[in-house]
């Protein structure tokens, strides 16, 4: 593992080769939390990311004090596990920044479902001591919703309450992961039923033994899309990725199609190819549902001078770091002027010719801020901060890159 400062130097930008992305940890993690309640299901794979290797040790520790890393996602679903589970006693921890994270909507549910969770830090900051118990389950109403891992959390211990679980919400950010949340669990064997506003999940009497595969991650591909972007030669092969998914991130491909980048899906995998685009006065997205496609397409566009608009960002200042303000910053470092909101980044000008990077690039300790870096080696020499958090999610993105210089 890389720790320090990771030189980049100025890249050919010519990428032929051969990828196997890591599997998704969004589904590892969920897939794991459900093997946790019923052991008749197994996962063909074991996920590679930082966060899915803290989750299964947090399902299996014995100990009362767990750590579960740097992982939002690993906390709340541990968290929801535990709680669920009768006379444990735990107590989870983790790193400074994850134990600030937002967790009282999350808890407070849990708590009116029977169980017992209390934040030990200020302002409701963990660590957070859990006593668990047997959920009977019922109804919640969540009002306005500021993560959709709050709502997959009790999704994903809903089948083990005696009386299923109904939730009802007036608005969810990023529901695409709620929609691969109820398809994941459907396909396993649990009755979900999802609407625009509510769902139904139902206690678990009987759940056939099945294994799980997992598929490849395509907010992972977010960032060799960047790549062929801005690259002068791109024919790049990804093994095991098919047009359908359970994930909401395929929309990738969309996204950075009129930024020149090809797809075609063949038997052996998908094919990202550059090639030829017109040149657009102004680029329109909204990644409220694909809110972890951000920092590569919009570094993108940012390295292209592309004039865009980008709306949807409202959970990025709560994710591992603010990644609204680490885009307004990357873009103030190349000389472009951003305007930015709390949801919101637009750039309507460029100047002639971008600023150099000549200081070190902070990744601020966040996988996707790192990785979204790296292509613009393809434009300039960079150095970056941290590089080794892209363990989180994409353990070997440095290894894969190496084999193109």
């Amino acid at each position: 593992m890389m720790e320090g400062v990771l030189a980049l130097s100025k890249h050919s930008g010519i990428f032929n080769g051969t990828i196997h992305l890591p599997k998704n940890k969004s589904l590892a993690n969920r897939a794991l939390i459900l093997q946790a309640q019923f052991p008749q299901i197994s996962i063909s794979e074991q996920a590679e990311s930082a966060d899915s290797i803290y989750l299964s040790k947090a399902l299996n520790a014995t100990t009362e004090h767990i750590d579960v890393g740097a992982g939002g996602t690993t906390l709340r679903f541990a968290m929801a596990f535990w709680a669920a589970q009768p006379g444990a006693h735990k107590v989870l921890t983790g790193t400074d920044q994850l134990l600030a994270r937002p967790m009282q909507p999350l808890i407070e549910a849990l708590n009116a479902l029977g169980a017992r969770v209390q934040a030990q830090g200020d302002n409701g900051h963990g660590p957070f001591e859990i006593e668990g118990a047997q959920l009977e389950g019922g109804s919640l109403h969540l009002g306005s919703i500021t993560s959709s891992q709050f709502i997959t959390a009790l999704m994903l211990i809903a089948p083990s309450m005696a009386q299923g679980l109904t939730l009802f919400w007036d608005q969810l950010p990023s529901r695409s992961y709620v929609e691969m949340t109820a398809a994941q669990m459907t396909a396993m064997g649990f009755s979900v039923e999802l609407s625009t506003n509510s769902l139904h999940i139902a206690a678990a009497q009987h759940i056939d033994p099945l294994t799980v595969a997992l598929e490849p991650d395509w907010s992972a591909m977010g960032f060799w899309c960047e790549a062929v972007a801005l690259s002068n030669n791109a024919n790049l092969l990804f093994p095991g990725v098919v047009s359908e998914s359970l994930q909401g991130d395929r929309k990738v491909l969309d996204y950075f199609e009129p930024l020149g980048v090809g797809a075609q899906f063949t038997d052996a995998g998908l094919i990202l190819r550059r090639k030829a685009t017109l040149s657009y006065a102004n680029l329109h997205f909204n990644l409220e549902n694909t809110p972890d496609l951000a920092q590569p397409l919009i570094t993108a566009m940012l390295a292209l001078r592309q004039p865009f608009e980008v709306h949807g960002l409202q959970t990025l200042p709560f994710k591992e770091c603010d990644r609204i303000q680490a885009l307004k910053e990357l873009a103030g470092s190349l000389g472009i002027t951003a305007d930015v909101t709390s949801e919101s980044i637009l750039v309507k000008e460029y100047p002639e010719a971008l600023t150099t990077l000549a200081e070190v690039q902070s990744t601020r300790e966040d996988h996707r801020v790192a990785m979204s870096l790296a292509p613009i080696s393809i434009l300039m020499p960079l150095s970056l901060s941290s590089p080794e958090v892209v363990a989180k999610s994409y353990p070997d993105f440095w290894e894969h890159w190496g084999q193109f210089l």
